[in-house]
């Protein structure tokens, strides 16, 4: 199973310089989706689970945003604070990351069982080497 990341933008503790700006998304999704793509987000697969909390990077005064998890639905693995930015701030996913949403039913397809992790890859990079 190889893994996509998505939802990774380059203001979160967890991003990377080359990764979008989350400015350029926010306040951009359909209100119609909002509560759908939330909820998809929340009922992802755990992946990797850490402690800890990260902070709202739009408006720190608002405090928690998630945790740093990460979470898959099979295809694509994604930020724990995702669905945050999503409810709060209407934040626009890219297309193919709501198709697949949108094709599976906005129901995760896959149970945790279903992840061979001895074999996953992420952007093609095994995840344990």
């Amino acid at each position: 199973m190889n893994l996509i990341t998505i939802g990774y933008y380059n203001e979160m503790p967890h991003g990377n310089p080359t990764d979008p700006s989350i400015k350029d998304c926010i306040g951009k999704e359909d209100r119609s989706l909002v509560s759908k793509i939330s909820a998809y987000l929340s009922s992802g697969i755990p992946l990797a689970v850490a402690p800890g909390i990260v902070n709202d990077v739009i408006d720190p005064d608002k405090g928690i945003a998630g945790t740093p998890t990460a979470y898959t639905d099979g295809t694509w693995v994604w930020p724990g604070d995702l669905a945050y930015y999503v409810t709060n701030y209407r934040l626009k996913l890219p297309d193919e990351f709501t198709g697949t949403m949108q094709n599976n039913n906005w129901t995760i397809p896959i149970k945790l069982e279903d992840i061979d992790f001895d074999s996953l890859t992420i952007n093609g990079k095994p995840l344990f080497s």
